[in-house]
C-alpha cells in the first residue's frame, strides 16, 4: 500500500492525483448537496469570453454535461493512461531522456489520450444534463380548455386542457359559464394562481368587435 501510495504521488502521476483527489472531495460534498454540480458553468447569456469557453469546450466534444463531470471524466482517464504509460513506457525512454523530460512527455500524452476518452464517454450523459425551459403560468394565455366543473363564476371553476392539465378558472363578475362549455384562457391572475376564462363564442366577440 504505501508503495502504491509513493508510485501515485510521484511524478508525473502526481499531476492527475491531486486534481483528481480535489473532484472526488468535490463529488462527496455534492452527494451531500451541499455544492451545484454547475458550479463551475459559465454564463453564456450574460458573458461573451464565457461563450467561447462553451465553444471550446465543445470542439474537445465536452460539451453538453457540467464542467466539473467534464473535468472529472478527463481526471480519470489521465489518472489511468499516466499510470500505465509510467510502469510501461518510461522504461522506453532510458538513456534518451532525463526522468524529468519523460515524465512530461508522458503527462502531455496521457492528457491528450484523456481527453476524446473523456468526450465519448460524457455523450450518454448529456441526455441527463439536458435542461428544458419551464413554461410561465402566462405563457398559457390562448390555452382552449373544456369546463369540468358544473359552473364557473368569478370564485369558482375548474377547465382541463386537450394535454389533460386541469386549470382553475374564473370567469367575469356575474358572469357564469356551464360546465361543458369550450372555453379559453384570457388572462392570469397571480395572487390566486387563476386564469380568468370567456367561453369560445365570446372570444369571437371579442375579436369581431376589435376589428370594427
Amino acid at each position: 500500500m504505501d508503495n502504491f501510495l509513493e508510485y501515485i504521488f510521484s511524478f508525473p502521476i502526481i499531476a492527475f492525483t491531486i486534481p483528481l483527489m480535489i473532484m472526488i472531495v468535490f463529488w462527496l460534498f455534492a452527494l451531500l448537496g451541499t455544492i451545484d454540480i454547475e458550479i463551475l458553468d459559465p454564463d453564456i447569456e450574460t458573458d461573451s469570453t464565457d461563450g467561447a469557453g462553451s465553444s471550446f469546450l465543445e470542439s474537445l466534444g465536452l460539451d453538453g454535461v457540467p464542467l466539473t463531470v467534464a473535468i472529472t471524466l478527463v481526471e480519470i482517464y489521465g489518472f489511468v493512461f499516466v499510470y500505465l504509460s509510467k510502469k510501461f513506457i518510461t522504461p522506453l525512454f532510458d538513456g534518451i531522456l532525463s526522468a524529468t523530460a519523460s515524465g512530461f512527455v508522458i503527462a502531455i500524452f496521457s492528457l491528450v489520450l484523456a481527453i476524446p476518452f473523456a468526450a465519448y464517454s460524457s455523450r450518454p450523459l448529456r441526455r441527463v444534463f439536458t435542461t428544458h425551459e419551464a413554461i410561465e403560468k402566462s405563457d398559457l394565455i390562448g390555452t382552449f380548455c373544456i369546463v369540468t366543473t358544473q359552473t364557473v363564476n368569478e370564485s369558482f371553476g375548474q377547465a382541463r386542457a386537450e394535454d389533460g392539465m386541469i386549470y382553475s378558472v374564473r370567469a367575469a363578475p356575474e358572469h357564469q359559464i356551464a360546465g361543458g362549455s369550450r372555453v379559453v384562457l384570457i388572462d392570469f391572475n397571480r395572487d390566486d394562481d387563476t386564469y380568468t376564462v370567456v367561453t369560445e363564442a365570446e372570444l369571437m366577440a371579442m375579436s369581431s368587435t376589435q376589428h370594427i
